[in-house]
């Protein structure tokens, strides 16, 4: 039997029907909003370099493209254009649900490697409306020419080892950087005659980790300077930087710059290369709801050998870790309530710490995780943690863990307020395989903590208020608390702890305080003990030289103190003072690291008295060749002033005549009106108790109405 078909009706407006409804009256009432281009353009993700393919492959190229997009969230949607043969057009559209998803689906997949001929290129379509159209005059930018600094390692050739330091000082004229050379018992000095420039920077400046490269500030961006006459090496554009940093083996420089100059979410945190000075990778610290500010600096941290580099968003519980050949996230490190980590400074481990999450009943944990393999080596769980920081040591075969432990928890207000709060250290021992783990509670309240950089050793600072006391211990892997091996007298408002770079020395100083206290400790004996204590009011800076000779202590910024900065030896003892008005920052120059081996070390220590002796017989050379050329400066000076002095006096006697003539006068001081002065064609200056002229001898009891009787009007 034949079945009739049912006809579909046809839904569709008439060619010359016109709606007189509008929008507002549709959604009158309601709380809908019409969507806007903007909020779905913020969602949407065009990733550039897909591969091109037929419609046969089509399917299959889909099932991969998913597994991709799925890392951050499942895509609402994704479009792959094709063209009129059914071939793929290198392209897609991908739709998250939120911008922020889009946002860190961006970053990961932007220069993601697909396979050895296509690299991924993700944009979001809401920066891509604000990019503005290229000029018609545009011209393809010419390479840059090679420039040739010259030796960048020249200063370390100094047979004398003398370091360097730059100040900056902010005066009438602008801002003046210069670099100086810091000889013992000599006023620093200029390096060169281009080692001093005004305005050579806009901002400040900073030394690269090796010392290689000066970089400066400057509204586009960032200059890179070396060699012996400072020559422009490289920049890195990026308007309104405020932050730079180098990666540990100056391989690479990041830059920060605020929203506000215009930064698009995407470009805030930017990755140079510093040798072509290449973008290589940009980032947004805090997603598209960012700031002007940024939580954290350095954003990124890198591994000892600049292989990996990884960063954590605020509550994020995720470290992102990127491989620098392909600059594309290489694995995720899942870890709940993480807060912070830092790398090992000299192997592929990381420290982490992760808070306490009192809704899932979950303690604080810190500890070590191997990569790549995520292997977590120890961790240590504990409950009633408010907050904890991280302390590598520099030859990484320690890891401190500074915790504050609270008795008890209440929330007033939507405010949390831990009371009988108390400071612990969880010191991690990483020299053995199994990490051993030693827990002790601190006397007083924690300030300040610092590692020996080579040794078993660290010094905490403990204390409250006026009062500080510094505390040195020795980690024994037999003990299983570290032995406390002294406990120095207590200082003033003291806040920093700073180890010299070889370690057995240490300075303990406050900063930012009036007192302005520096503690001299030698650790080289088993009993540490204070060797100097000195006094630098309104110090807010100090830091050891690279060698460990000299600490400065420096008073920059100021605006109610004097501001400059003095050199002590490392055992304290003041050798040069300099008051420079307008200080804003100081600067020792970086050393790169010498290897030494045991072999080397030893025979060192064996010929120590002999070296001792030749070092010290060349210091007294240069003392005597110092005090010469003292002693001759000051010669110089002294027959300069007698061959001035002699000229004043031939020019004195030359117009004695001349002063005569014109004393042929009688003064008289008002004041004094029995006095009368008269001076005589002869001079007689030096006549005694009476004034003498050429016939009349004047007694100084003369008056001057006697006088005038005498004289008559003339």
């Amino acid at each position: 039997m034949a079945v009739e078909a049912v006809e579909v009706p046809d839904f569709s407006d008439p060619a010359d029907f016109v709606d007189e409804i509008t929008d507002e009256e549709i959604l009158e009432g309601s709380s809908l909003v019409p969507p806007s281009g903007s909020s779905y353009e913020a969602c949407c993700l065009l990733i550039c370099g897909i591969p091109i393919i037929d419609q046969a492959k089509m399917e299959k190229l889909k099932t991969v493209l998913n597994k991709l997009f799925v890392l951050t969230s499942a895509p609402v949607s994704t479009l792959i254009p094709t063209d009129e043969t059914g071939n793929t057009k290198g392209y897609c559209f991908v739709e998250y649900a939120t911008p922020e998803l889009a946002s860190a689906a961006a970053n990961l997949l932007d220069n993601h490697r697909f396979d050895k001929s296509h690299t991924f290129s993700a944009y979001i379509l809401s920066s891509m409306g604000k990019m503005e159209k290229p000029s018609e005059e545009w011209k393809e930018p010419t390479p840059h020419s090679w420039i040739d600094a010259g030796d960048l390692w020249w200063w370390l050739q100094n047979p004398k080892c003398i370091d360097q330091f730059a100040t900056q000082t902010e005066g009438r004229d602008g801002i003046t950087l210069g670099v100086y050379w810091n000889s013992k018992g000599e006023e620093p000095c200029i390096v060169s005659n281009e080692g001093s420039r005004v305005n050579w920077s806009e901002f400040i400046f900073k030394w690269s980790p090796y010392g290689t490269y000066l970089a400066t500030y400057h509204r586009p961006g960032v200059v890179l300077w070396g060699g012996e006459k400072f020559e422009k090496i490289q920049k890195m554009q990026h308007e309104g930087v405020t932050y730079l940093e180098f990666s540990p083996r100056e391989t690479y420089l990041i830059t920060f710059a605020y929203d506000g100059y215009g930064n698009q979410f995407d470009n805030t945190v930017r990755v140079f290369d510093v040798f072509t000075g290449e973008l290589k990778k940009t980032f947004q610290p805090s997603g598209t709801g960012a700031t002007s500010t940024i939580s954290e600096w350095p954003f990124l941290k890198w591994s000892h050998d600049e292989k990996y580099f990884a960063f954590c968003r605020v509550k994020g519980d995720t470290i992102n870790v990127y491989n620098t050949e392909t600059f594309v996230v290489e694995s995720q490190i899942e870890l709940p309530g993480l807060v912070s980590f830092e790398w090992n400074p000299t192997k592929n481990t990381i420290g982490y710490y992760c808070e306490e999450r009192n809704e899932s009943n979950a303690p604080a944990e810190i500890g070590v995780i191997e990569y790549p393999s995520k292997h977590k080596v120890r961790a240590q769980r504990i409950f009633s943690v408010s907050s904890a920081s991280l302390y590598w040591q520099k030859n990484g075969d320690y890891l401190a863990a500074n915790t504050e432990r609270y008795s008890s928890r209440k929330i007033k207000d939507g405010e949390i307020k831990h009371t009988n709060t108390s400071s612990h250290l969880e010191v991690f021992d990483c020299t053995t395989k199994d990490v051993s783990v030693q827990t002790f509670q601190l006397p007083e309240q924690f300030i300040s903590f610092g590692f020996e950089p080579k040794g078993n050793k660290f010094a905490v600072l403990v204390g409250s208020g006026n009062k500080t006391t510094p505390l040195i211990y020795l980690i024994d892997s037999q003990k299983p608390v570290p032995v406390l091996i002294s406990k120095l007298e207590s200082g003033i408002q003291l806040s920093h702890v700073k180890w010299a770079p070889q370690g057995g020395w240490l300075v303990m100083y406050s900063e930012n305080s009036t007192a302005g206290q520096a503690m001299f400790i030698d650790a080289t004996v088993a009993e540490p003990t204070r060797s100097r204590i000195i006094e630098h009011p309104s110090m807010n800076y100090g830091e050891w030289d690279p060698t460990g000779r000299f600490f400065i202590t420096a008073s920059a910024g100021h605006q109610r103190f004097e501001t400059g900065y003095r050199i002590y030896t490392f055992q304290g003892r003041e050798v040069y003072k300099k008051v420079t008005e307008g200080l804003t920052r100081f600067k020792w120059r970086p050393r790169p690291p010498l290897p030494v081996g045991d072999t080397k070390i030893r025979e060192i220590k064996k010929n120590l008295k002999a070296l001792s002796r030749k070092f010290e017989e060349e210091d007294r050379k240069d003392q005597d060749k110092a005090s010469k050329e003292l002693i001759d400066k000051r010669r110089s000076l002294m027959a300069e002033f007698g061959n001035f002095r002699a000229d004043a006096v031939k020019r004195w006697n030359d117009e004695s005549a001349a002063r005569a003539a014109l004393r042929r006068t009688i003064f008289y001081n008002p004041f004094i009106s029995n006095l009368i002065l008269i001076f005589s064609a002869t001079d007689a200056v030096n006549a005694g108790p009476d004034l003498v002229d050429d016939e009349t001898t004047i007694p100084l009891t003369t008056t001057v109405k006697q006088l005038k009787d005498d004289l008559g009007d003339d």
